[in-house]
């Protein structure tokens, strides 16, 4: 049997055209969520010490703060932005460093939620332009969705205002049939 009898997945990089496409894509999905090289050169850098010693104090000791609340894909914090979210999602799978950090601080150092808002805070002069772009493409998504929804509201009232005043055209249907 030979490969190119196979389905397509054992196919897909043969040629290599659609394992370039796939990694510009990847490339560009990682660019939109703040992952540059400048970033990875950065979060290398940190150790366990960077986050211990980090001057954080999120509610410890206090019995009426949150859990910690973790699930959704990779095991992300669910307390962050969708942004963030996918952000860290992306960055745990583009830097191995901050994946071993962050096994070898949670739990036993520090709670998931004081990570990721260390994180977070560390590298915000890198990552903000891309979630500030990120913010005004959802902004400007729900304004053309509110439009279309208006659009299609005034177009509706149209047509059953149109059917109320007896323009129909099942009227016109009906006078060529009994014509005939």
């Amino acid at each position: 049997m030979s490969w190119s009898s196979l389905p397509w997945p054992f196919r897909k990089g043969r040629d290599g055209g659609d394992l370039a496409k796939e990694r510009s894509g990847k490339e560009g999905e990682d660019e939109e969520f703040g992952i540059t090289d400048s970033l990875l050169d950065f979060v290398t850098t940190f150790t366990v010490d960077t986050f211990k010693s980090y001057p954080l104090n999120l509610n410890q000791g206090d019995p009426t703060a949150e859990g910690d609340r973790t699930g959704g894909a990779g095991n992300v914090r669910t307390d962050l932005t969708q942004w963030q979210q996918q952000h860290a999602v992306h960055i745990l799978s583009k830097a191995k460093e901050i994946s071993k950090l962050r096994y070898d601080l949670c739990p036993r150092h520090m709670k998931d939620k004081q990570f990721w808002t260390i994180y977070f805070l560390l590298v915000k002069t890198h990552i903000a332009p891309y979630e500030i772009r990120a913010i005004q493409k959802a902004k400007l998504k729900s304004m053309e969705t509110s439009d279309d929804i208006s659009q299609k509201k005034a177009v509706i009232e149209v047509e059953m205002m149109e059917s109320n005043n007896g323009t129909s055209s099942t009227g016109d249907l009906d006078d060529e049939i009994n014509r005939d």
